[in-house]
């Protein structure tokens, strides 16, 4: 079919334009107003004044979240700028510009076939880009009578029906201070923290990824401390049980200064493959006429969440991964109209008699 991406472009430049990083009630109200064709409900996920918007009533769930996270250096990020084929803004990959195509793909679907249902669930949630991820938490309170579902997530157009694992912990070294002309004397807590690093990697045999690290003093002198949030990917058949024994064992020399607690463990996940993954490729194989792409999600989805109730997942989308919650963050024109046409062949693929 032909899609108009003058319409998607718009749709993201609105989308763009409505901060979500800390209030997701003017998105969520957009969203209603702006699919007035669907009966919505709102589900209160107990923090603020935070609740998704759900209609529940087929067994096909699209799912994504519609919270971002902040500016966090880029510039005009409420104010979407086209450059070179792409679309730069807060959100525009994650995931403002699926929505934005599952918005005009649902239109040109309710256009063409005006007398058919639209033929699937939707749940537009909150709290993703949150450690606590309350609002697919509180959805599967809801999803019973669900028996396959996409998440949307920048996945570089793959369909990934795996989600990698990780374990997230703390290093905190503690030392004794000194004054800093006589530094050599003295163990530097940000020194003996990477040291640790270092050895766990080797343990380990991957990298790890700091997140945080806190450490130094604004005065002349050698810190007590050094605080740090790390973590480590788990791959395919590992559990967290498995690895902390191997982080407690590169630490163990360093037990009088240095301890670490564990903050979160997400283990690899694999998911069923049904309709959400059979569906989707041949959506994507008739709107590109190409083959679909099979990956493994490597972060965090809602998908952890979702799956404890509904077995068949896929998440699915196109866009950098990459360059998400960065102050390059853009999805490309081109990926916006892929979007569309894969999300407009699923509706049809969906109404035909099985």
């Amino acid at each position: 079919m032909k899609i108009d991406v003058n319409k998607v472009k718009k749709e993201l430049e609105t989308l763009i334009s409505i901060p979500s990083h800390k209030d997701c009630d003017q998105i969520q109200t957009y969203l209603q107003e702006r699919l007035d064709y669907i009966d919505f409900e709102k589900q209160y996920v107990g923090k603020e004044n935070l609740y998704n918007i759900l209609s529940i009533n087929k067994p096909f769930l699209i799912n994504t979240h519609v919270d971002t996270v902040p500016p966090m250096g880029m510039k005009n990020p409420f104010k979407a700028v086209e450059k070179d084929g792409k679309i730069y803004g807060r959100g525009a990959a994650d995931t403002k510009g699926l929505i934005a195509s599952l918005i005009v793909a649902l239109d040109y679907f309710k256009e063409d076939y005006p007398d058919r249902d639209i033929p699937v669930s939707l749940a537009f949630t909150v709290d993703e880009e949150q450690n606590s991820a309350l609002g697919s938490q509180k959805l599967i309170e809801k999803l019973q009578n669900i028996r396959s579902c996409v998440i949307l997530e920048p996945t570089y157009g793959e369909i990934c029906t795996r989600q990698a694992g990780s374990l997230e912990f703390s290093l905190t070294v503690n030392v004794p201070s000194a004054h800093a002309a006589e530094f050599e004397k003295f163990d530097n807590p940000a020194k003996l923290a990477f040291k640790i690093i270092t050895e766990s990697e080797e343990k380990l045999s991957r990298p790890i990824n700091i997140i945080k690290f806190k450490s130094g003093w604004d005065f002349y002198a050698v810190p007590k401390r050094a605080d740090t949030l790390l973590e480590v990917k788990l791959n395919k058949h590992e559990v967290a049980e498995k690895i902390v024994p191997i982080i407690e064992e590169a630490i163990k020399n360093y037990k009088d200064k240095a301890k670490f607690e564990i903050i979160d463990a997400e283990n690899f996940l694999c998911f069923e493959e049904g309709d959400s993954y059979n569906l989707l490729k041949k959506a994507y194989e008739k709107a590109l006429n190409q083959p679909a792409k099979k990956g493994v999600m490597p972060s965090w989805t809602d998908a952890a969440n979702i799956s404890k109730v509904v077995k068949d997942c896929s998440i699915f989308g196109f866009g950098s991964l990459a360059d998400c919650h960065t102050e390059r963050e853009h999805i490309s024109i081109e990926d916006l109209e892929k979007m569309t046409k894969i999300f407009y062949n699923l509706f049809s693929i969906l109404t035909q008699p099985k």
